[in-house]
């Protein structure tokens, strides 16, 4: 629509800047009157352009610094997770979770699958297995064993120190705070942690088109971010899920 109008302006400034020259210029102010009309006629020419490339140029930034935000929050996700395998507990802080970033180990394990002889099942039966350790009962185990270990660090983020920055997102001056809360809730009489990580998308995307920024609050669609936040989790439900599309990355 806001082009439309423009165009149609365009139109009527072209129109009746031809009738008042004709009307009003002389041999003497005709290259006066020429050079307004010129300069005019740039200015319109240039927010036509800019109503066509604006909405283009904001959909481009924006998609770049929330992608920015979604690597953020996945990179959370999988300290997190983590953190929860070996501790059994999601970390309440940034400081903490940094601190078990650079201090724990993951062990590499190999399992398994064999057969033993399920001797108290052979007892109650009364059989007796020889010595070839043929007949009676076998039972199916896994055998589990620790082959070494691998620091978290070097696991989830190296060559990078980017885990000491887990609480904000930044873009060129701009600092987008993350927040980040931990609960317990019950399930079936059983107390599961859960966590959750938010970003304001408004934060993300400051210094760009302060109208279509607004707009961004009330966005629904299936390949957008709706709502006012980039969400990581819940405090309410079991899950790590994220509220963004695909287009962004694994967001489960």
């Amino acid at each position: 629509m806001e082009l439309g109008i423009y165009v149609i302006v365009l139109i009527a400034f072209i129109y009746g800047s031809v009738k008042l020259i004709n009307k009003l210029a002389t041999s003497k102010n005709k290259i006066i009157f020429n050079g307004i009309f010129w300069l005019l006629a740039s200015f319109i020419v240039f927010l036509i352009y800019n109503s066509v490339t604006g909405p283009i140029r904001f959909q481009k930034l924006k998609q770049e610094r929330l992608q920015i935000a979604v690597n953020k929050l996945q990179d959370i996700r999988n300290a997190q997770l983590a953190h929860k395998a070996i501790k059994g507990s999601y970390a309440a802080t940034f400081e903490d979770l940094e601190k078990f970033i650079e201090a724990e180990r993951f062990a590499i394990v190999e399992r398994k699958d064999t057969s033993i002889i399920d001797a108290a099942k052979n007892s109650a039966f009364g059989i007796s297995v020889g010595a070839d350790g043929q007949g009676g009962y076998f039972k199916d185990i896994v055998v589990i064993d620790t082959l070494g270990y691998v620091s978290v660090k070097d696991s989830l983020f190296k060559n990078s120190d980017r885990y000491k920055r887990l609480n904000q997102v930044k873009i060129g001056d701009i600092v987008a705070k993350v927040t980040m809360k931990t609960a317990v809730i019950e399930r079936n009489k059983l107390t599961i942690p859960v966590f959750v990580a938010k970003i304001v998308k408004k934060d993300v995307l400051k210094g760009l088109d302060p109208d279509m920024v607004a707009k961004e609050d009330n966005i629904v669609g299936v390949d957008e971010i709706n709502g006012k936040e980039i969400i990581l989790g819940s405090l309410e439900d079991i899950n790590t899920n994220g509220n963004w599309p695909k287009k962004y990355g694994n967001n489960e």
